[in-house]
């Protein structure tokens, strides 16, 4: 994640981490004898390895999204179609990162400390200048955004993440209108 001021939060990659422990007790589940005791501890070993990591990755989120929320009052993220790219390539790097889990958590946490999270259109935000607008196409692998019209240069996610919070400020005003207006009548 990074921010438009150019923080970034790396994610832990839990999952990744444990994947060596679990590979082991999985295998050590196939060589139980199905129905015995020793198969059914080891199930519940796998099952605890695997509440461990969802543990520690639901606390990163909460923290974050705290962090987030104490430092901002308006937190803008990219729509993205998170159960399409969970089938891509990354599938693995997005089901550890836990993306929509984080955004519920955020946007519930948001909604009770009465701050504003808004979703915009991903569409481009990498590919086009966060300075003049103009697209310069780049490929996944490609981390540096260096544009040639008007010379800006700086890391790919900060030039993303400025241009995310470039196009919730129109979005922002409408959306804090709503929050007004239904906080009087209701």
């Amino acid at each position: 994640m990074t921010t438009s001021d150019g923080n970034v939060v790396p994610i832990p990659q839990h999952y990744r981490k444990s994947q060596k422990r679990l590979r082991v007790i999985q295998k050590r589940i196939s060589r139980r004898k199905k129905g015995s005791n020793r198969r059914k501890k080891a199930i519940k070993q796998v099952a605890k390895q695997h509440k461990k990591v969802a543990d520690k990755r639901k606390d990163f989120h909460f923290k974050t999204a705290s962090n987030l929320l104490n430092k901002y009052d308006v937190v803008v993220h990219e729509d993205l179609n998170v159960k399409g790219l969970s089938r891509s390539m990354l599938a693995r790097s997005v089901h550890d990162a836990g993306w929509s889990s984080f955004l519920s958590i955020l946007t519930t946490k948001a909604e009770n400390a009465g701050l504003l999270v808004i979703a915009v259109n991903p569409s481009g935000t990498s590919q086009d200048c966060s300075r003049c607008g103009v697209k310069v196409p780049k490929k996944l692998h490609e981390r540096w955004h260096d544009c040639p019209n008007c010379k800006c240069s700086l890391d790919r996610d900060h030039n993303a993440a400025l241009n995310i919070k470039n196009r919730a400020d129109g979005h922002a005003v409408l959306k804090a209108q709503r929050l007004l207006s239904n906080s009087r009548i209701g």
